[in-house]
């Protein structure tokens, strides 16, 4: 395997949280796959299409971009994600490797489209070949879509086995706007499934994977982020 890790931040984001966050990914990067780390003024799903282009599929771009790397796997991870095993990383990449998209369980509660769960760009994972097999599609939202969804659907209806990685626990509920009115003190998945907050793990329940902050934009967000940080880095963090 060639994997590779992407991440992109803003002009809203601290410094102090980019360093962290490389900080940890150093720290279980075992195999010590490529950490890029892009500034971007572009919508999430345009950045991840840029990234495709620069690893030599364009499909989902208007504009012609020259290819810069090329990576098997790629492994999207949030700039507000971090790993929390030494095994983290690689296993997304073997499970990419082996044909499969994996990611984080995630639902698009503000949208109506059948409680439909999919791998989430907070980490998520999939090969060159299985991109290719789904359509390449962008990662951009769509009307029944968040960012990344579209990659679920694809592979849903060409056969690509997806691999949903479930929350474990979270820190607490959401931040709500005005407009969202009441809502229970979580985000939900489909029927049955676990919920999910500010502040979550996921994993099964022999190994946490990934945690995930959430709303980064919101105040006191990133410090909770760079205290997660702290305590993981000191081996203090369940």
């Amino acid at each position: 395997m060639n994997p590779c890790i992407i991440s992109f931040f803003m002009d809203n984001i601290d410094f102090k949280t980019i360093n962290y966050q490389r900080s940890v990914v150093d720290k279980f990067n075992k195999k010590k796959y490529p950490h890029y780390v892009m500034k971007t003024n572009a919508p999430h799903g345009i950045s991840i299409d840029y990234f495709w282009a620069l690893n030599g599929i364009p499909d989902a771009l208007e504009e012609s971009v020259e290819q810069k790397v090329d990576h098997d796997v790629v492994i999207i991870l949030d700039i507000d994600a971090i790993p929390l095993h030494e095994d983290a990383l690689e296993h997304y990449a073997t499970v990419a490797s082996q044909g499969k998209l994996i990611g984080n369980a995630q639902r698009s509660n503000h949208i109506e489209n059948g409680q439909h769960v999919f791998a989430a760009p907070s980490t998520a994972a999939i090969s060159k070949e299985s991109f290719k097999k789904i359509g390449a599609p962008s990662a951009m939202e769509t009307n029944r879509s968040d960012v990344l969804e579209e990659y679920t659907w694809g592979a849903e209806v060409n056969e690509v086995p997806v691999d949903i990685v479930l929350p474990l626990r979270y820190d607490k509920a959401p931040q709500r706007y005005e407009w969202e009115g009441d809502q229970p003190p979580y985000w939900s998945l489909a029927d049955g499934m676990p919920v999910y907050g500010m502040g979550t793990t996921y994993g099964t329940p022999e190994m946490d994977m990934f945690y995930h902050n959430f709303q980064i934009r919101m105040p006191g967000q990133q410090e909770n982020f760079w205290k997660k940080c702290e305590e993981v880095l000191n081996g203090k963090s369940k």
